[in-house]
């Protein structure tokens, strides 16, 4: 029975830690975010909580989704065109593909 208890306790004390650490680390992400974004709270708020939109930079994606697992580009005479791909599915398969121009999101396609 004392070892039924103890391991429960330990359980929860686990749980406690991952919880607080979690927290943690995203207050501190948070924290980055609002000083390198110059203290727009709006705009840490949509990229803590993975919101795209149209006009967003390319360090903000980066930002909010992370790095793509693979970033397809295209240069041209008067543009640089970028796909960045997230959440592979298989072999050259995603399941989000951001387009951006110049390094600005002109448009997405999620699955």
């Amino acid at each position: 029975m004392e070892w039924v208890v103890a391991g429960i306790l330990i359980v929860v004390a686990v749980a406690v830690l991952c919880f607080a650490a979690f927290a943690l680390a995203k207050r501190s992400r948070y924290s980055r975010l609002l000083q390198k974004y110059g203290g727009d709270e709006k705009l840490v708020d949509a990229l803590i909580t993975r919101t795209i939109w149209q006009g967003m930079t390319a360090e903000q994606l980066r930002d909010s989704w992370g790095e793509p697992a693979s970033i397809e580009e295209k240069v041209m005479k008067t543009k640089i065109k970028q796909v960045f791909k997230y959440r592979p599915v298989a072999a050259n398969r995603y399941r989000d593909k951001v387009t951006l121009e110049d390094g600005v999101i002109v448009g997405w396609d999620q699955k």
